[in-house]
């Protein structure tokens, strides 16, 4: 018989389109390229997003913000799931996606509203279709599962998108939100970047799974590695995860 798993298995190596460099590698049927002219907003997002994470970095300094964690080198991540995804799906971000949010187009006063210390998240949640950035870990990946499964009940095409860090997938409600979507089909998408540190805990601490993109077999999800600084690789596994979903 076929193996059942083998779909779900990941690239043993991480999806790149380009080399370090920037020069573009051989193309690949699985991940077309995006278009030109999406390639040219995904840089230019990712311009703006680095100067946004400068600037509210100097903020903290200066004590204007009581917090933020910066995105930094993380803008093909946050850039790249942002353009994947539709204004009509739900985001969920981290405390650490601001760079993303401002990407989807928020205000940056409202991004920042939240970690000056104000009792609100600064943005209409149901308005934006974008969850408040949640501080527990991985308590995101349940109520992405929830929305998403009550969306589709309801005949709505729409897509979660969740992003977690790789420290988040050592919690129970990342297992609990993924098997829940699992089984129950709820159109969800689960965005792991690893930076291979989760705050003081090294990766090696963390899983002793060659990839966090082999936790998905044990629940039935297709995974994928991806090249999290390639914002073109990026775009393209997460514009087939978001179709798939």
């Amino acid at each position: 018989p076929a193996d059942a798993a083998r779909p779900l298995l990941p690239d043993t190596e991480p999806v790149s389109l380009l080399d370090p460099t920037g020069t573009p590698l051989p193309a690949r049927t699985d991940y077309p390229e995006p278009a030109v002219d999406l390639l040219r907003e995904l840089y230019r997002r990712m311009v703006v997003g680095r100067r946004f994470d400068i600037q509210a970095t100097a903020l903290t300094k200066q004590g204007r913000l009581a917090v933020y964690p910066s995105s930094r080198g993380q803008e093909a991540c946050q850039v790249g799931a942002m353009l994947a995804v539709r204004d009509t799906d739900w985001v969920f971000p981290t405390y650490r996606e601001s760079m993303a949010l401002v990407s989807r187009g928020l205000d940056p006063i409202e991004v920042l509203t939240l970690l000056r210390g104000d009792w609100h998240c600064g943005y209409d949640p149901a308005a934006r279709r974008t969850a408040p950035q949640c501080t527990p870990l991985a308590t995101q990946c349940v109520h992405a599962a929830g929305l998403a499964y009550g969306e589709a009940h309801q005949g709505r095409d729409t897509v979660a998108l969740a992003f977690i860090g790789d420290g988040a997938t050592s919690e129970g409600d990342f297992h609990e939100g993924i098997n829940f979507a699992a089984v129950f089909k709820a159109p969800v998408v689960y965005f792991v970047q690893n930076n291979r540190y989760a705050i003081s805990v090294p990766l090696s601490r963390q899983t002793a799974a060659p990839s966090l993109a082999y936790k998905g077999v044990g629940y039935g999800v297709p995974s994928e590695q991806v090249d999290g600084d390639d914002p073109v690789a990026v775009l393209a596994v997460l514009t087939r995860a978001v179709e798939h979903a």
